[in-house]
């Protein structure tokens, strides 16, 4: 079975061509283009603008997929829709235009979806959290004994970050205190999460990587990035920067994770608020995140079932 997945990001749309033999999941292609569709959002209604670069992006990954003779593709969109006031109506005038159907993922659905890609590949301690920082939104699971125990979703991403705070690159000392007012006031809603006490968090997504990177890079590792166990520390120290170091933090993400310039420090503030909150000592990252555990969840079960 082969099947493309396209995943319609806050920051990214990105496609990924699988084959699944039964038994393993094989990539066989992975291209992302960088949409950055939450710049389109004002108001909170995507723009007319936006619309067509999001139409415009899929058809040119639509062709990519079918060039692979791949026929059965999947498409579903999170933050960047979802959190819109006009979010059916910019479902709608894609489908119309391309005649392949959307499914907008609630935040729930893509906590769980994101756990399930992780489980795949990550020897999971006997209770955790797997959070995924996108563009437009935060998703976090708390699991124990490999079983989702609590999911939720809060409005705020790397992106969305970013731009509703920072003016330059980097963020100022002030810049940085107004974003941790806001993640700190959305944290505040999940109520299950400010009564853990737990010693590992899992990355899933692009800023986690970002994150990985940017650590093998300061550090001049050769070791896949996967391999790593960050402590606590180094996450603290990559969200909270200064006049000082501007540059040599510049120079470094440059080097790691350059389309991550603007969101990479944003993206690990959050995660370091949410680090402070479960006292949690170790960052591991998955390899895997809701791509595939969509593939897993709506495609690969599914098919099982009905065989």
């Amino acid at each position: 079975m082969q099947v493309s997945v396209i995943d319609l990001g806050s920051n990214s749309i990105r496609l990924v061509i699988y084959r699944w033999n039964g038994k393993k999941l094989i990539k066989i292609q992975d291209v992302k283009r960088q949409a950055k569709s939450m710049k389109f959002i004002h108001h909170n209604q995507m723009s007319f603008e936006g619309i067509e670069n999001i139409i415009s992006t899929l058809k040119e990954l639509i062709l990519i997929s079918r060039s692979f003779s791949t026929n059965d593709i999947r498409i579903f969109a999170t933050a960047a829709i979802r959190n819109i006031e006009n979010s059916e109506t910019v479902r709608k005038t894609i489908e119309n235009e391309l005649h392949i159907k959307i499914d907008v993922l609630d935040g729930i659905e893509e906590s769980l979806l994101g756990f399930e890609g992780a489980k795949q590949v990550v020897e999971l301690p006997i209770e955790g959290l797997s959070i995924d920082i996108g563009g437009g939104s935060t998703e976090i699971t708390y699991f124990k004994n490999k079983i989702p125990v609590f999911s939720d979703s809060i409005p705020i991403g790397s992106l969305n970050l970013y731009l509703n705070f920072v003016d330059n690159v980097l963020p100022t000392k002030g810049e940085q205190f107004l974003m941790n007012l806001e993640i700190s006031n959305q944290l505040n809603h999940i109520d299950w999460l400010n009564n853990l006490k737990l010693d590992t968090i899992i990355g899933i997504g692009g800023s986690s990587r970002a994150i990985f990177k940017l650590y093998k890079t300061k550090n001049d590792l050769d070791e896949s990035i996967y391999n790593y166990v960050l402590d606590y520390e180094i996450i603290h120290e990559f969200a909270n920067i200064d006049k000082d170091n501007f540059n040599d933090i510049t120079k470094l993400i440059v080097d790691s994770a350059p389309e991550r310039l603007t969101t990479i420090i944003p993206g690990a503030m959050i995660l370091n608020q949410i680090f402070k909150r479960v006292q949690a000592k170790n960052f591991i990252l998955s390899a895997y995140g809701v791509r595939e555990g969509y593939l897993f969840n709506r495609v690969i079960q599914l098919e099982n079932d009905y065989e």
